[in-house]
């Protein structure tokens, strides 16, 4: 198969392309290793570069200054790529999903609840149920058993999302929302790997796995909402709030739908970041030892063996800059995309309407000009001095703009009371001849799942 070589074609107002195949474009390399792929391609051909996947032209921004421009100085000239079909068919529309005014409804409706003062009235629930958690896996102390800890930081971050969403009379139920989430997550499209893979459409047995999840997923939420709304209680999370907001003009089974959308996105969101993240903080510490003694000093020194609480938060600074790093390195997640409304200029190049923009979190953030030794984990990155005159948007874990997401503090609270409560009864070790390879799903997940032995401390 013969390739041509595509040089930046500045004359008619282009960006600068890779070389290409000519009848796949950069497809083959895509699907051979993305992030990778994305990552080299921001570092050698700059700030915005044209792909072409066969028939479709995507351009990747990947430089602050546009990324910037696109998503917060232009922001309203583009939307989100609505091509999510299978994700649309488990979240329905939800605030990942929605757009326009049904969107900022739902996001004024749910802000309130991210205060400082909302989150800090939470950590006490995020606390005892990581505490009840990390307890129920010393079973695998004594075994010497590895632990799907993929597997068991999702069970931790689900029981804490559903506390949140829906309130304490519901949290047993989080581990069967979690693995009908599950189910249906597991059913959508897989991707081949290789050169030549593709999107291998579901088989009929996987679609109808996906239905009955769903259905399931129905009927928890909508449980969920009959309940409280026969006997209204504050102690119901956010749901109170959800209620409340819906248009009351509509009919009862259209507000519950807004109800069972918002509700399920948001489980999703929160559980599945939060679960992603710690799997790679915890990965990076066993990996770089003299760090995680750094941390594990710091958490014993401060807290003592007491449980964190929100007024200690700020006394774990290296652990924030431990949770900082890592989220630079594997931000859960890993891209996002825009449509454009209409015509506009970035970076010096014509974008015309209906174009396809891509921003790689995963590539802006191993820019060496921004970030010396991308490859390295270096928490001390985010020391003040040395993070001193970076650009605003060569750090965005959790994307930036209108559209970035509002639970960004929560997540990093959770990630410090989850961390150190892990931190004063275990040490977590890979397990031998466990692989590690990140791979872009939903979030940025390890391909292989990720087994670690739990040792007592």
């Amino acid at each position: 198969m013969t390739t041509i070589e595509t040089k930046a074609p500045m004359e008619r107002g282009e960006p600068p392309s890779p070389p290409e195949d000519w009848w796949f474009g950069h497809l083959l390399e895509m699907r051979k290793s993305p992030m990778k792929f994305l990552a080299a391609t921001a570092r050698d051909y700059g700030g915005i570069v044209k792909l072409r996947f066969r028939k479709n032209i995507v351009y990747l921004v990947s430089e602050p200054d546009l990324v910037k421009d696109l998503l917060i100085d232009h922001g309203s000239k583009y939307r989100k790529n609505t091509r999510y079909k299978f994700l649309q068919r488990v979240l329905g529309q939800g605030l990942l999903l929605s757009e326009g005014e049904a969107w900022r409804k739902q996001r004024k409706t749910a802000q309130p609840f991210f205060t400082p003062k909302g989150i800090a009235g939470r950590s006490p629930d995020v606390a005892r149920i990581a505490e009840e958690v990390v307890e129920s896996w010393r079973d695998h102390t004594a075994s010497g058993e590895p632990m799907d800890v993929e597997h068991a930081f999702s069970r931790l971050a689900q029981r804490q999302a559903l506390q949140f969403i829906v309130g304490p009379m519901h949290e047993e139920r989080a581990d069967a929302m979690a693995t009908q989430v599950e189910i249906s997550v597991k059913s959508w499209p897989v991707r081949v790997r290789g050169r030549f893979g593709g999107v291998r459409p579901p088989a009929v047995g996987r679609l109808l796995r996906l239905k009955k999840s769903i259905e399931k997923i129905d009927s928890l939420v909508y449980d969920f909402i009959d309940t409280y709304r026969s006997a209204p209680t504050d102690e119901a999370g956010l749901l109170p709030a959800l209620v409340a907001a819906q248009d009351k003009v509509e009919p009862l089974e259209m507000r519950n739908k807004q109800l069972r959308d918002q509700i399920v996105t948001l489980f999703l969101a929160a559980f599945e970041t939060s679960a992603s993240g710690l799997c790679w903080t915890m990965y990076l510490l066993d990996q770089h030892r003299d760090v995680r003694q750094r941390v594990y000093d710091e958490i014993d020194r401060e807290l003592e063996g007491r449980t964190l609480t929100a007024a200690e938060l700020p006394k774990l600074k290296y652990l924030d800059r431990v949770i900082s790093e890592s989220l630079r390195l594997y931000s859960p997640i890993h891209s996002l995309s825009r449509v454009a409304l209409e015509d506009d200029t970035i970076g010096g190049f014509a974008i015309a309407k209906g174009s396809t923009m891509m921003v790689s979190l995963y590539a802006t953030h191993r820019l060496p000009t921004h970030w010396p030794e991308p490859e390295r984990f270096d928490p001390d990155r985010f020391l003040p001095q040395r993070s001193a005159g970076r650009h605003r948007c060569a750090y965005i874990p959790f994307a930036i703009g209108h559209r970035n997401c509002m639970g960004s503090v929560q997540a990093v609270v959770n990630a410090k009371i989850n961390i150190a409560t892990i931190a004063q009864r275990y040490m977590l070790k890979l397990a031998p001849g466990q692989k590690i390879e990140p791979e872009a799903r939903t979030t940025m997940r390890p391909r292989f799942g990720m087994k670690m032995i739990v040792e007592e401390r």
